[in-house]
């Protein structure tokens, strides 16, 4: 019915909607595209409703589709029809899954046509419809789990699960039960990686996947991947060092573990996996060193938009460190950042629209090294003065308060560091 689909309406106008826009558009159908799933043309006699990830559930258009007993689907559902019987490898957790598709990719690469796709930016209906690829290794995040209807990858991580998002899913319990989507199709003959460390059991309660589930961990064998002393194992084969991995913090330590379990089970030989963990850089903007001036090191980890990811940057964070904080709201608290906030952590500097919030919170737990900035670039300047060792901007916020993606707010945070003078 999908692909056979004569006329579409596609919900939303970023990378997700133009790539489902532009598939279909290619395959003959009749497409029209709007922005907004509360507001949009309701004359139109379509066959399907393709909405992009930013669409909330609670939209009209779902409301619509139904009443209307219209076909809906997400965009990733629509690159999971096009992908037809190729493996795909999918990838989510509040934390990590960024890295851990880049490192997958990059190491599966080097045995066959590997696409990396998804929340990561390329689309997967647009790789999925140029076909030019082995395997398919897809960042999915809860937004794009909400609408899947047969996704079913060979192979599904999740990597962490934390609190984030509850602007969009209301609660942990249900942003939790979203993530765990990802296995819902899953066979016999499938595999699911899970945190040992890192997924609550409480959210695990009444999942009974039917596929063959693995583990990692940090501090325990495990059936799966594990760290052991100084070195990174799988099923008691060593893999390779902890030295081996260039990124900082043992939350890149997960990252690595989740990347050697899947690597593993699609029959990876360790001597691979070993040579794509030592070449591997991360993305920008993860806990990046920027520059060492004025007696401190900086680091950009602005993709540090929720509070699990802040204290893990925290926590690799050697010696006395000076935190930028703040950005716009997801709609949570932040006391349990000042409930496991490293002692290394000396003073905070707040900026943004949470800051209100994490002021509140930072006192209630008697953390009263507190200051107030108006903008990033303030913050940098006042930090330059500060008698600590290291200054780390990972808000625990989004950034949408004064950046446009915290892409943009990691740039502008660089291009102050670099300004400063010696």
């Amino acid at each position: 019915m999908i692909l056979n689909a004569k006329s579409a309406l596609v919900v939303g106008t970023g990378v997700s909607g133009k790539s489902a826009f532009d598939v279909l558009s290619g395959r003959g159908c009749d497409c029209v595209i709007c922005d907004d799933g509360n507001n949009f043309p309701q004359d139109l006699n379509v066959d399907l409703i393709v909405v992009s990830p930013g669409v909330p559930k609670n939209s009209k258009i779902f409301d619509y589709a139904r009443n209307n007993s219209i076909t809906l689907i997400g965009e990733l559902e629509l690159g999971w029809v096009l992908n037809g019987e190729k493996d795909v490898v999918a990838i989510t957790g509040t934390n990590g899954k960024t890295t851990v598709t880049q490192l997958v990719g990059s190491i599966i690469g080097k045995v066959c046509a590997a696409k990396i796709c998804g929340n990561i930016g390329i689309p997967f209906s647009k790789i999925a419809s140029e076909g030019a690829y082995d395997k398919a290794i897809v960042e999915t995040s809860s937004f794009q789990l909400e609408t899947i209807d047969s996704f079913r990858p060979h192979i599904a991580c999740i990597t962490n699960i934390d609190c984030d998002h509850l602007d969009r899913h209301g609660t942990m319990e249900i942003y939790a039960k979203t993530k765990l989507r990802i296995a819902q199709n899953q066979k016999e003959g499938d595999f699911l990686v899970l945190s040992r460390d890192a997924i609550p059991v409480s959210y695990l309660r009444g999942f009974l996947p039917r596929s063959q589930v693995y583990y990692t961990s940090l501090d325990g064998k495990v059936r799966g991947a594990y760290r052991q002393g100084d070195e990174l194992m799988f099923m008691n084969e060593k893999i390779c060092l902890c030295d081996d991995l260039k990124l900082e913090g043992d939350f890149n330590v997960c990252n690595a573990l989740s990347a050697i379990c899947i690597c593993r089970l699609l029959d990876i030989s360790p001597e691979v996996i070993r040579e794509g963990i030592r070449s591997f850089d991360t993305a920008a903007h993860r806990l990046k060193r920027v520059r060492s001036v004025g007696g401190k090191t900086y680091y950009d980890d602005s993709k540090g938009t929720n509070i699990a990811a802040t204290l893990w940057a925290c926590k690799a964070m050697k010696g006395s460190t000076l935190l930028i904080l703040g950005g716009s709201d997801k709609g949570y608290s932040y006391d349990t950042l000042f409930e496991d906030l490293p002692s290394a952590v000396k003073e905070i500097v707040l900026i943004g629209e949470t800051a209100d919030k994490i002021e509140s919170s930072a006192r209630a737990y008697g953390f009263d090294a507190l200051k107030r900035c108006d903008t990033l670039e303030d913050a940098v300047i006042y930090a330059s003065s500060a008698a600590v060792e290291n200054v780390l901007l990972s808000p625990a916020s989004a950034s949408f308060d004064m950046f446009k993606n915290y892409a943009e707010r990691g740039e502008a945070f660089v291009k102050a560091v670099k300004e400063l003078k010696p």
